[in-house]
């Protein structure tokens, strides 16, 4: 076992809870929100997948980013731009397109399935590579080392879907739903 077996089982993992906090979901629920400041479930997982796709087909590797071309953002009504969610207001996340659950699902699929090839096409001494011309953290932070985004990857998106699941837990109907 190395580094590509910790990191695509962490990622599967994830996926797998993701799954279960989803699972059930009505279009209703997954636009609730508990709070008029706070993020709602299609928009979450709509920034963990960007989130994941970003560092996977863009910064990682040469394959680009599957938002952009796959047809994505066409099929959720956005532009193909940079924008991944970090930083958005209140106001972006509550016009975020209302699309089906099957289109983010799509996207999330489509997105898992890239993560293999690339991960595994990585080298132990691509682990300190940096891709300066890439990086999407603000200046003057330096571009970060493949390992800190193959680390980064599991730690943002369980985050994520903690806040899913917790959001989940909140919604007056859920009684007895356990994440």
């Amino acid at each position: 076992m190395d580094f590509r077996d910790v990191t695509l089982q962490a990622i599967v993992d994830f996926s797998t809870q993701l799954d279960a906090a989803l699972d059930g979901l009505t279009p209703e629920q997954w636009r609730w929100r508990p709070a008029p400041n706070a993020n709602h479930i299609m928009w979450t997982v709509w920034h963990l997948t960007r989130i994941e796709d970003m560092w996977i087909n863009w910064y990682l590797s040469d394959n680009g980013e599957r938002w952009k071309t796959r047809g994505w953002a066409e099929k959720f009504g956005m532009p193909p731009d940079d924008r991944w969610g970090v930083g958005d207001t209140t106001e972006q996340v509550g016009s975020f397109p209302e699309v089906a659950a099957e289109i983010v699902a799509g996207y999330r699929a489509d997105v898992l399935e890239s993560v293999g090839p690339v991960i595994r096409a990585l080298s132990e001494a691509d682990l300190e590579t940096t891709n300066p011309d890439r990086s999407p953290l603000p200046h003057p932070r330096p571009a970060p080392t493949f390992n800190w985004v193959l680390a980064r990857i599991p730690v943002e998106c369980s985050q994520h879907i903690g806040q899913v699941a917790y959001i989940r837990g909140l919604m007056p109907d859920q009684e007895g739903w356990r994440g």
